[in-house]
């Protein structure tokens, strides 16, 4: 008897290579990204609109992006082996989204780093020798940002063996979900932070002005979904007939729940007279940050649903320890958030000229 193909029989096993710390990382690193780009409108483009909350996004990036590859080493459960991915692997590297991840993540968190001290001297300590150091530090972080969600869609579209999640849209796909995600926790940690530690009313105006992004990321992300679907399930000529059966099954929740629900209403709330009060404002913004969140569980687990050695759809079950994981993750990057209000002293709105 081949014991080779006894071994290779045994071998199969229903369960995902990617699983809830993947897709968490993924949400993670594009609330970074699209905070970074948000802070980057005043830094570069001088955009009034954002001012008073440009440091705070820029503290959004940089704890957003702290926590979020912690989530890539407990996925690897052994966290030593994180040491292979500086070691081996480089002479794949043009074709290697993970090495290009390694870089990215690398001179991102630096840059935000920098841009943090160079803003912080800027702004706070009125020091205006550095304003020029801090323009070329934040078109950098800028591309660096796009780069970040950029990278994460190549690891996502060059599942070729996976129909639901190879396509070339990714990136754009990516980008839009992720400004999505990063105005509505703009939205709500700016809110948070106004009502408990500082002394100031809400500014609606502000808020408002945020919503109106909202809802614009919130329109592109179902048009660029419309296409995106119409092309799988209509114009896909080999593969159309299994991602139909697959929306029979998911239809409700990625119809209803993700596009309907988390990314039409906050869309009719930011373009409408609704945008005016806080309450709704906030609704939007928690259900921009859920509906991406759900983007990328789908794309990670659902999406790794589709059967190649099975002769079904694969279902998933989420791990206790990979539970237990996340909510520590959420815990360290809420203590993280409060450290840098201690050590900035609750002082993080940029006020005056």
């Amino acid at each position: 008897m081949d014991f080779n193909i006894i071994h290779s029989i045994i071998s199969i096993t229903p369960e995902r290579p990617w699983g809830l710390n993947i897709a968490n990382y993924l949400f993670l690193t594009g609330i970074s990204a699209a905070n970074f780009i948000f802070a980057s409108l005043y830094f570069i483009f001088k955009q009034k609109n954002f001012k008073n909350i440009a440091f705070l996004a820029l503290i959004i990036a940089f704890i957003f992006l702290m926590v979020a590859p912690l989530n890539l080493i407990d996925d690897l459960t052994q966290p030593g082996r994180i040491v292979n991915v500086f070691l081996y692997g480089w002479e794949n590297f043009f074709t290697s989204p993970m090495k290009w991840g390694v870089l990215l993540l690398i001179f991102f968190f630096f840059t935000i780093f920098l841009e943090l001290y160079l803003s912080y001297q800027v702004v706070f300590k009125q020091k205006l020798k550095y304003q020029k150091s801090l323009f070329y530090c934040s078109i950098l972080g800028f591309i660096l940002a796009l780069g970040i969600e950029f990278y994460t869609a190549y690891l996502i579209a060059i599942l070729t063996s996976f129909i639901f999640l190879h396509t070339s849209i990714m990136p754009i796909l990516f980008l839009i979900s992720a400004l999505v995600s990063g105005s509505g926790m703009l939205i709500l940690i700016a809110g948070f932070y106004i009502k408990f530690f500082t002394k100031e009313k809400l500014d609606s105006s502000l808020f408002t002005t945020l919503s109106k992004f909202l809802a614009c990321f919130a329109l592109l992300d179902l048009i660029i979904r419309i296409f995106w679907f119409s092309f799988l399930l209509v114009f896909n000529t080999e593969d159309k007939f299994i991602a139909q059966i697959f929306f029979q099954k998911e239809g409700f929740f990625i119809i209803f729940v993700d596009m309907g629900l988390c990314l039409l209403l906050p869309l009719i709330i930011g373009f409408s007279r609704l945008n005016q009060k806080l309450p709704f404002i906030f609704l939007a913004g928690c259900l921009g940050v859920l509906g991406s969140l759900l983007f990328r569980y789908t794309l990670v687990i659902k999406g790794q649903s589709f059967p190649k050695t099975t002769p079904s759809f694969l279902e998933y079950h989420i791990d206790f320890s990979n539970l237990i994981g996340i909510i520590c993750n959420y815990g360290l990057l809420i203590a993280l958030f409060c450290l840098v209000l201690a050590f900035f002293n609750k002082n993080i709105l940029i006020k005056g000229n």
